[in-house]
């Protein structure tokens, strides 16, 4: 019996290209399932080892899927590059490898006053007022900035901190915001509020300057996005499998 299969190769050709096809686009489809399943992985991660962490936080990391073309997905921190605020991979960089974080908006504008010196971070004090998560309220801050006349940067609002409606606002407040860069007094480098009652007045730390500390690893970015991505990838891959497949077995 002679078997000649030269009048099929055409159809053949195209069959194992399209199952070459097809498992490019299942393989990517899987990826980037699993790379869904080790964002919201690290999402928990820091939900668990930092204390009340913002929605600005919990939400900044990114995920670029994969193509049938590039079989790589990716999941990584944010760079921020056109929004507000400080960038995640800024501030968490130091919580996944160790090391120092990098200075904030305001630490930067005090620095460039000479108010901070090089290599001093500030640290929340008694006379902060923290929001639910455990922050400095931005209100606060802005009202240090305009006290302190310090040129703003992005994501600090601008205000005339000499004009006449301002003093009266810092008088009706009856809050005055002022910076050490030296110990002095008795009273640490760092920003300060004086509050005046009828009988005197009082005056307690906002923010401490302090030498920047070295972190330890926290945040378990790369653990827990492999262990995710190594349970996870059978799972997704399998379901794909399946459904090519069926939809070859289906296909004339």
């Amino acid at each position: 019996m002679r078997l000649n299969a030269q009048s099929n190769m055409d159809v053949i050709g195209a069959r194992v290209a399209e199952l070459g096809n097809r498992l490019a686009i299942t393989t990517a489809v899987a990826l980037t399932h699993t790379a869904k399943d080790v964002q919201a992985a690290i999402r928990a991660e820091m939900a668990q080892v930092f204390d009340r962490p913002q929605p600005y936080t919990l939400s900044s990391t990114f995920l670029k899927g994969a193509t049938k073309n590039k079989l790589e997905a990716r999941v990584w921190l944010k760079d921020n590059p056109s929004g507000k605020g400080t960038p995640a991979d800024r501030y968490l960089q130091p919580q996944i490898d160790g090391g120092v974080r990098g200075q904030k908006g305001m630490e930067r504008l005090l620095q460039a006053r000479g108010l901070l010196k090089a290599g001093h971070v500030a640290m929340p004090a008694a006379g902060a007022v923290l929001d639910e998560n455990g922050n400095v309220k931005r209100s606060q801050i802005i009202q240090i900035l305009s006290q302190l006349k310090l040129q703003r940067g992005s994501g600090y609002e601008s205000r005339k901190s000499d004009s006449a409606a301002s003093r009266r606002t810092v008088k009706r407040q009856g809050v005055t915001y002022f910076a050490i860069r030296e110990s002095s007094t008795g009273l640490k480098p760092g920003i300060y509020l004086k509050r005046i009652f009828a009988q005197g007045s009082a005056v307690r730390p906002v923010f401490i300057f302090v030498a920047k500390a070295a972190y330890a690893p926290r945040l378990k970015f790369f653990e827990v996005g492999g262990d995710t991505a190594r349970a996870r990838f059978p799972v997704h891959f399998n379901a794909q499998a399946d459904k090519t497949i069926a939809f070859l077995q289906l296909s004339p």
